[in-house]
């Protein structure tokens, strides 16, 4: 059974697949935001700024290193994210300028 422990942490995790397949996602990016328009409508806007935050969390982990991790835990970001978004930096180092082409 796959478990989700904050919406936070089912973003960093699809995050995380998503990047690994990026090539496919590129292609198939407006096919992805079709289903999730039809299914619903009103998810878009918020799978959009899902993917900005963590584009966005990505390039300050890669920047700002454990300064920028420590402000993160600071401000309330669970490290299970944090932690989630450090794999995918290590697995794929481009990642922020992938990101924000999503």
């Amino acid at each position: 059974m796959i478990t989700f422990k904050s919406v936070g942490h089912f973003f960093a995790k699809v995050f995380r697949d998503v990047v690994v397949g990026i090539g496919d996602v590129e292609k198939t990016a407006t096919v992805v935001e079709g289903v999730t328009a039809a299914v619903f409508p009103q998810a878009v806007p918020v799978e959009k700024a899902a993917y900005a935050i963590l584009g966005e969390v990505s390039s300050l982990l890669t920047t700002g290193g454990q300064a920028a991790e420590q402000h993160l835990t600071n401000a309330g970001v669970d490290i299970s994210v944090i932690n989630q978004v450090k794999d995918v930096l290590a697995s794929v180092p481009h990642v922020v300028a992938i990101a924000s082409k999503l």
